[in-house]
This record gives C-alpha cells, sequence and structure tokens, in this order.
C-alpha cells in the first residue's frame, strides 16, 4: 500500500512538467529571420530600419553584398579555375610514376640485368686466360712480389665488375660499364703476356748465356720481336700464352 502511494506521489510531481513541455511553443521573430538569411543569402530586409539606420549603420549598408552564399559562390569559382590545372598536375604525376617505374624496372640490379646476360660470357672468358696467365708469372721465373702485384689487379677487375652488377643504372650506361670492363681485362692480358715473355725469354737468355757466341747474346730485341709476333697469334686463337 505503502509502495503504491509513492507511485502516485511521483506520478503527479512529473504531471505539470508534462504539461510545461506541451506547451511550448516557436515564437517567430521576423527581424531574427532577416539577420539570419542576409548573413547566409543576403536576402530579406533588417527590422526594425530605424534601429539599424541610426546604430548599425554601415553594417545594414554592406551586409547583403558580403553575405556567406556570395563567399560560397566565389569559393567555388576559384576552385572550378583550378579544375585544368589540378587535372594536368595529375596527369603529370601519373606519367612521371609510369616512368620512373620503368626506370625502377630497367635499373634495378638482378633479373633485369639484360646486359650482364649479354656480355658475361666473353667477360668471364678473358677473365679465365687472364687468371691462367696470372699463375704462370712465377713458374716463368717472376717474384712473388710481381704475382701479388698482378693478383690484386685481378681482383680490383673483379670488384669493378661487382659494383657494375649491384649498381642501380640504365641498361645503357650498365652495358658501357662491362664494355669498358671487358677493355680493361683485353689490356691487361697484353700486359701480363708481354711480361711473362719477356720472363721467359729473359730466363732463355740466361740459361744459354754460357754456351751463345756474344753476338747472338746480344740480340734480344729480335728475339722479343718474334717471341710478339707468336704472342699475337696465340691471342688471336684466345688460349692466352701456352707451352
Amino acid at each position: 500500500m505503502k509502495r503504491l502511494y509513492y507511485h502516485v506521489l511521483l506520478l503527479a510531481a512529473m504531471l505539470p512538467l508534462s504539461v510545461m513541455a506541451q506547451s511550448v511553443t516557436y515564437n517567430h521573430d521576423e527581424s531574427v529571420m532577416n539577420q539570419f538569411t542576409i548573413g547566409e543569402t543576403g536576402a530579406g530586409s533588417f527590422t526594425p530600419d530605424w534601429y539599424y539606420d541610426v546604430l548599425h549603420k554601415n553594417y545594414r549598408n554592406g551586409a547583403m553584398m558580403t553575405n556567406k552564399q556570395f563567399f560560397r559562390s566565389q569559393m567555388n569559382l576559384t576552385l572550378y579555375q583550378e579544375v585544368p590545372h589540378a587535372e594536368a598536375l595529375d596527369s603529370a604525376l601519373t606519367e612521371r610514376m609510369r616512368v620512373e617505374a620503368k626506370n625502377i624496372a630497367d635499373r634495378t640490379p638482378g633479373l633485369t640485368d639484360i646486359a650482364w646476360l649479354v656480355e658475361r660470357g666473353k667477360i668471364e672468358s678473358k677473365l679465365s686466360v687472364l687468371t691462367g696467365n696470372i699463375e704462370r708469372i712465377t713458374l716463368e721465373g717472376g717474384s712473388a712480389h710481381s704475382y701479388t702485384t698482378w693478383l690484386e689487379r685481378y681482383n680490383a677487375i673483379n670488384c669493378g665488375l661487382q659494383a657494375v652488377r649491384d649498381a642501380y643504372m640504365p641498361q645503357g650506361k650498365r652495358k658501357e660499364q662491362y664494355l669498358a670492363i671487358y677493355k680493361d681485362i683485353l689490356l691487361k692480358n697484353t700486359e701480363v703476356c708481354e711480361y711473362i715473355l719477356y720472363l721467359r725469354k729473359l730466363k732463355e737468355v740466361k740459361n744459354n748465356s754460357g754456351s751463345a757466341p756474344a753476338p747472338h747474346r746480344a740480340n734480344i730485341t729480335t728475339i722479343c720481336r718474334s717471341a710478339h709476333g707468336r704472342w699475337k697469334v696465340a691471342m688471336a686463337a684466345g688460349g692466352g700464352i701456352g707451352e
């Protein structure tokens, strides 16, 4: 019974609030509405006019031309004029992205290194010849220092070759570097062959120094020229210096 009594009191307390909420209505104020429409679109007029004429004359005279709709239209026009520039910029960036994608595929070392696949055979072939000739230096009487010097030159060529293979560069430039290294290998092969022939003939002269007559021993230039001719024939065959 007491609980029912509390419910009745609570309902009685809430009833006036419900009646008050239902009694609230919207009171239209024309002057406030005109202020809003003028600020938004420039339409309407300030009321009462005498109030704005006396206290806010400058605002009344310029408000219709500085409404938000005017600035919106001006901004839309400005943005519309930017559309061609934005499209041109987008096209340029898209084209640049396409070009750079091709550049990355062309310049990245690895499977796309077509230049190495083309030049690899002849480069490795001449490197093998150079290795064999360097190993003959000590056999022909060359010093350990000479052997080490030529081995360092060989390692320098290999280092440069690996640097080109690992470099990020266009295929044309990469091929140009491979050909330059190939020419350097040929040059080094020529030099080491001449050095080996010099060692070989020097050893022959020393071995024959006790039995050969003096005029024959003095004619080293002729011997070297003859050896150089035989070396050219051997190099043309691609086999390096042989026995």
